[in-house]
């Protein structure tokens, strides 16, 4: 519920938000599934748990804001827009900071205190830098229970500032070109908390970083309604000592109107993300399949029925899962197609 005190109160006050999630249904992406990320980008554990929290001021009429609370920072960073059409969660928040900074790191259902500066420098530029906590359930990184952590604070209200602090920073620029409009986005982000080394679990590294880039960009309008849209992000890290996956891509195409359907959408993405090389020798040690490179690739169709009602077919490949695993039988895990159906109703 995003409230707007200035319109209520008449004073010159900002917006305050509050929000919650009520969770249901069985997660799977773990197991049987056995990847490095969800294969849906709603998936969490069961919970009814406090979601965002937060109050926004602007100044400087406009140019500067900021935001104070409790927040998915996945709103703000490493976002591509076109990406944002998949299904699979490595479209939304990457593969990278899922798997290398604590909770899957500060994004839903797992949101974290944290202030947010945006400066508008035109229509062209605008400066993005949030300070944050980098684990606000405080617990260990690896959690062989609850690997998510989600279930040690299943109401969304336990905040622990004893990991350590983790800052975002980005630049993003907006140009128009012969009526194709693009956003080409570069960042990074570095945590000052602990991480556990992927070959000896008794070591640990102090701080931990990575650097970004994206492109969202329209590359041909077809007519009034029909439009061709296309991604790419990368990310990587040289401190492989430390974190399960040292870089990864994605990338896809969105077709707006196809059929001549005003407001259908049809997709195709890929991406890939790639396993430490301490991480290969720790299991070459331990007489398991060395992990590589995991793929995903994802065919997706939104329909509305109604102005309120959209449905959304899907159809995603998993080639490695998880670079190459075993499951908790001692088998490799195989190549895995995953069918859904999406809904999302609107009021």
């Amino acid at each position: 519920m995003v409230t707007d005190l200035h319109t209520l109160t008449g004073l010159p006050l900002g917006t305050f938000d509050i929000s919650a999630m009520e969770i249901r249904g069985r997660p799977f992406s773990n197991t049987p599934l056995y990847v490095f990320n969800q294969t849906s980008n709603i998936e969490a554990d069961d919970n009814g748990r406090l979601y965002e929290l937060w109050y926004c001021q602007k100044f400087m009429g406009e140019r500067l804001a900021f935001q104070i609370g409790k927040l998915d920072l996945g709103h703000d960073f490493m976002v591509s827009n076109v990406g944002l059409n998949f299904l699979n969660a490595s479209f939304s928040w990457p593969i990278m900071p899922d798997n290398d900074l604590y909770d899957q790191g500060p994004v839903s259902p797992v949101t974290t205190p944290a202030i947010r500066l945006r400066y508008t420098l035109s229509p062209h530029w605008n400066f993005l830098f949030a300070a944050a906590d980098d684990n606000p359930v405080g617990g260990p990184f690896i959690n062989a229970k609850d690997p998510w952590n989600q279930n040690r604070d299943p109401g969304g209200t336990r905040f622990s500032f004893r990991t350590g602090a983790l800052f975002f920073g980005e630049v993003q620029y907006r140009r128009t070109l012969y009526g194709r409009q693009g956003t080409y986005k570069l960042g990074g982000y570095f945590d000052t908390g602990r991480f556990p080394d992927q070959s000896d679990l008794r070591k640990n590294h102090k701080t931990n970083w990575a650097v970004y880039a994206i492109a969202d960009q329209t590359l041909q309008h077809f007519g009034r309604i029909t439009e061709l849209d296309a991604f790419i992000r990368g990310n990587w890290t040289a401190d492989t000592d430390r974190n399960q996956i040292v870089y990864a891509a994605d990338a896809g195409f969105t077709l707006k109107g196809p059929f001549g359907r005003a407001g259908d959408m049809a997709g195709f993405g890929a991406g890939l993300g790639a396993a430490s090389p301490y991480l290969a020798q720790a299991d070459r040690r331990s007489d398991l399949p060395m992990q590589g490179t995991e793929y995903h690739l994802e065919l997706t169709y939104q329909i509305p029925i109604t102005p309120w009602f959209m449905l959304q077919p899907d159809i995603q490949g998993i080639i490695s899962p998880s670079g190459g695993v075993l499951d908790n039988k001692g088998q490799h895990v195989h190549d895995e197609a995953i069918f859904g159906l999406h809904s999302n109703v609107t009021f």
